[in-house]
């Protein structure tokens, strides 16, 4: 892998979600990082006060500002996750077949086999016989004995556990809601504050998602959802959570943690494929370069992973603590960005060749369940005349071999239906809308531009010219395949026009 780190323009169409922490936040640090492939940046509201997000996001909307480009921002939500509380000693060895109690009244405060958790009715909801799970998964207990408030387990997988560390009990129907008090609270920043995403963690039932947007839209917020899939729950209830979201996170930490690991990359691929067939985007993360947080080289099993990801349909791939807390966050960035375009190299090689079709393309599209009749998300619908018109684009752009497709759109949805085409052609999307713009940047093979307003479709073949000109993206003789979307003002006007770059 070369140590290049600015990522050609237009060029890797599979987007870079990077997480900021105390690795990432500084603002030269962030206008690297954009360089270097980031097109959204994730806000952890696990970690930080509000005023240490807001100061991260005003510097982010300036680096954006200054370097002319559409940069999204991932406000993700807490959640209720369960955590141990404070251990006496702060750290305790759990022997093979030692004894536990989990109580929200411990007796003693020297005794670190008494556990807390920030979840005081996990002891009511446990089950006599149910596995409880420490520390991601490396220490497990069963449950051998319960009263009200009180628990006894025994270690069944024996290890280390530590303050404030997570608890997962998988299957478990626990009566947590998906929205914390803590995570309310957040999003009355979140009101303040032009994000593009907010992510929800611990999904289980679509009513999740509509709850989250009943509070965003009470609070005047415009922000899209990602519904975070980590729990077995989600994973059953998969395509009535993706009708209802504006994108999916296949978060495999705590997933990994619920189901069996070695189901994982089957659940995987199971909701990138429902994703698409739905038009929705879908970010793989957790764990993707993560000996990258101390190493300045991901390991071959890690390249291959998000290599993987990427063939299988990914819109985006996400680092986590590589970027937040890591020595190379910018080197982490630019290998996934180098990954994720060889990935994109064989995939089109596939489907020229005709040995592949995944992800789909304009010719197998129409044979699968994302046309106007079929399952196609809330976020991902566009009108009948704007499907045949992008479909039929898409076939025109391969056909001519086209350098660049661009679409002009009100609300985004044309470039998100024209994205999931999955063409080799790359996608120049122009929109009057700032906070549309910004949303795209998490679409597959879409470059976002903001203009004042839209122009007749002259003009905008004009301007794209000009522009990809600039940028060196054309050259004489290429061509263009304009697409005009529905404008407010003329909803019944859709366009395809061929322009051959004089």
């Amino acid at each position: 892998m070369s140590g290049n780190q600015v990522e050609p323009l237009g060029k890797v169409r599979t987007k870079i979600v990077a997480t900021l922490g105390p690795a990432s936040r500084d603002p030269a640090m962030l206008r690297r990082l954009v360089e270097a492939g980031v097109d959204v940046f994730r806000l952890n509201f696990s970690h930080g006060t509000h005023d240490e997000h807001s100061a991260t996001f005003r510097d982010i909307q300036d680096v954006s500002r200054e370097m002319g480009r559409q940069v999204a921002v991932l406000q993700d939500l807490c959640g209720p996750k369960i955590r141990l509380g404070t251990i006496a000693g702060d750290v305790v060895a759990c022997d093979l077949d030692s004894e536990f109690v989990l109580t929200t009244h411990p007796t003693s405060a020297d005794d670190p086999h008494q556990l807390t958790c920030t979840y005081k009715e996990l002891a009511d909801d446990l089950e006599v016989g149910q596995a409880v799970l420490f520390a991601d998964g490396t220490v497990g207990m069963t449950v051998q004995e319960k009263k009200p408030g009180w628990a006894r387990m025994k270690v069944t997988l024996p290890g280390r556990i530590r303050s404030n560390q997570g608890i997962n009990v998988p299957g478990a129907a626990l009566s947590v809601s998906a929205l914390t008090p803590k995570d309310l609270a957040d999003l009355e920043w979140t009101a303040k504050h032009e994000v593009s995403y907010v992510g929800l963690s611990f999904v289980r039932h679509a009513a999740d998602v509509t709850r989250l947007r009943a509070e965003l839209e009470a609070r005047g917020s415009r922000a899209r959802i990602i519904a975070k899939i980590e729990k077995p729950q989600a994973v059953a209830n998969l395509d009535s959570i993706v009708a209802e979201a504006d994108g999916v996170m296949v978060a495999r930490g705590d997933l990994g943690v619920e189901i069996d690991v070695a189901k994982v990359p089957a659940v995987q691929k199971k909701i990138i494929e429902t994703c698409h067939k739905a038009r929705v985007p879908v970010i793989t993360a957790t764990q993707m370069l993560n000996s990258m947080e101390s190493s300045s080289r991901p390991t071959r099993a890690e390249a291959s992973d998000v290599f993987n990801a990427v063939l299988d349909g990914s819109d985006a791939v996400m680092l986590s603590g590589e970027t937040a807390i890591g020595s190379y966050p910018v080197e982490a960035v630019s290998i996934m960005s180098q990954i994720a375009h060889e990935a994109e190299g064989l995939l089109f090689s596939r489907i020229e060749s005709g040995v592949g079709s995944w992800p789909m393309t304009a010719e197998t599209c129409a044979n699968c369940p994302c046309g106007p009749t079929g399952a196609v998300s809330r976020a991902g619908q566009v009108l009948p005349i704007t499907e045949a018109v992008v479909e039929a684009a898409s076939h025109v752009a391969a056909k001519l071999r086209a350098a660049l497709m661009v679409v002009a759109t009100h609300s985004g949805r044309t470039a998100l239906a024209l994205s999931k085409q999955r063409t080799a052609t790359p996608t120049l999307a122009l929109t009057d809308d700032e906070e549309v713009a910004r949303s795209m940047a998490l679409y597959w093979g879409v470059t976002p531009l903001h203009i004042p307003e839209l122009f007749d479709t002259g003009q905008v073949l004009a301007f794209a010219d000009e522009w990809c000109r600039r940028h060196d993206l054309i050259d004489t003789g290429d061509r263009l395949v304009v697409v005009r979307g529905v404008i407010p003002d003329n909803p019944s006007h859709n366009a395809i026009l061929v322009h051959e770059v004089e």
